[in-house]
């Protein structure tokens, strides 16, 4: 029998082929619409997620695409080009993984270090603190001893390493993230007595400067780009504003109560910095500049409610943040300190918060993630789920409608569709 298909059919064929391939190909492409997540609380250290996809109706519970055992940790997964890096401890090693980020598979690992053993009150917590950078084809490390590594993203090749700041770690080892920016690896490194801010070379790791005196603690530094790149970095004893050239501007006095610990990043609303974590609430400082000089000036102080490690966020001139004492969602008035509301549900005082857009998400220790509205006016939940069964120190990443969770041991996909 002769085929009656002519070649205008043939060409409207083969279009209609390429169009179901680019579907099929975007539809199982997670971050087609740029979904990356580069280090510690995002591209921009602010919590900020773009593209979600939040569905029209809530499902009664997600769906789980894939799940790998992957090691131990406290350091959260970052995201680029559909590749998943994460920083774990197998046995007594410390490694870097690159997973493939739709199907769930490794694609390179590469052993970074012996992990130093973990004593005293971080025994519960063996693995990597820090969460890596991944950047121009570079991904970098901190190890919970205080080693600095740069891998090449594609292949998990070792491009340089730094292990001269490793005789003092904190109490509870090294955890601040590594910050990359102006072409430079900016750390806080040592400990109480020799801490120190670093910033070497993103490619060589040539020491480019330093600031020694500076005692080490639990947080990550941030870029205030408001106040011309300022550097904020948050010490045991002091926030810190460093300029690009390792100078220090100036400090803002953040003595922490017993049982607390500066372990929470910057928040800045503008010229203003917002100050949390030490076991004495919120406080909000304005930062000014008049010529050479500058100043700082205490704008408000809220007592009644702050965070524990939990870094809080920052949206549409509110501060949402999870209690210090157990967890208990909460919202102030970012201009004015005042309290909009304290719900009374205790979740845990160890939680993650991301800016979803339209609203926000949250997840504590406990492996329950919720969704809800990011009001001043009252807490109102959206949706809840629970993603794991052991306990969760990591920040997600969320992509589209996909929802990755680190938890103990294992990295999990979840889909909201």
């Amino acid at each position: 029998m002769k085929s009656t298909l002519n070649i205008f059919d043939m060409k409207k064929f083969n279009l209609i082929t390429f169009v179901l391939c680019v579907s099929f190909i975007l539809a199982n492409n997670i971050n087609a619409s740029s979904q990356d997540w580069s280090g510690w609380r995002g591209t921009n250290r602010n919590g900020t997620v773009t593209g979600f996809a939040q569905p029209s109706k809530w499902p009664a519970q997600l769906n789980k695409v894939w799940q790998i055992t992957i090691g131990e940790a406290d350091a959260s997964p970052v995201m680029e080009n559909n590749r998943i890096y994460l920083h774990v401890k197998q046995d007594t090693i410390e490694m870097a993984l690159c997973l493939d980020a739709v199907k769930g598979t490794e694609i390179w690992r590469t052993n970074l270090n012996i992990s130093p053993v973990i004593t005293g009150p971080a025994i519960g917590h063996p693995g990597p603190r820090s969460t890596p950078f991944i950047g121009k084809d570079k991904l970098y490390t901190l190890g919970t001893g205080g080693i600095v590594t740069c891998l090449d993203a594609k292949s998990g090749k070792v491009i340089w390493k730094n292990d001269a700041y490793t005789s003092e770690v904190p109490q509870f080892f090294t955890a601040c993230s590594p910050l990359i920016f102006g072409g430079k690896c900016i750390v806080q490194l040592g400990g109480h007595n020799k801490g120190i801010i670093v910033a070497f070379d993103a490619n060589s790791g040539k020491e480019s400067w330093k600031l020694e005196s500076i005692p080490c603690t639990y947080s990550s530094p941030a870029i205030m780009t408001t106040m011309n790149n300022l550097i904020l970095v948050q010490s045991e004893t002091d926030l810190c504003g460093v300029s690009a050239d390792g100078k220090l501007i100036w400090k803002i006095p953040t003595p922490v109560q017993r049982m607390f610990s500066n372990a929470t990043s910057p928040v800045y609303d503008g010229q203003n910095l917002i100050v949390t974590g030490q076991g004495s609430g919120t406080k909000a400082y304005g930062i000014t500049k008049t010529g050479d000089n500058w100043e700082n000036k205490e704008l408000w102080s809220n007592k009644d409610l702050g965070v524990s490690f939990a870094t809080p966020i920052l949206k549409d001139g509110f501060l949402f943040g999870n209690e210090a004492k157990n967890g208990k969602l909460f919202c102030i008035n970012a201009k004015t300190g005042e309290k909009c509301w304290a719900d009374t549900i205790a979740h845990n005082r160890f939680a993650s918060m991301l800016d979803l857009g339209k609203l926000l998400a949250c997840l504590p220790a406990t492996g329950q993630l919720i969704f809800f509205e990011p009001s001043a006016k009252g807490y109102v939940e959206l949706a809840k789920y629970k993603v794991a069964e052991t306990e969760v120190y990591a920040h997600p990443i969320i992509a589209g409608d996909k929802i990755f969770v680190k938890d103990k041991n294992m990295l999990t996909c979840w889909s909201l569709k």
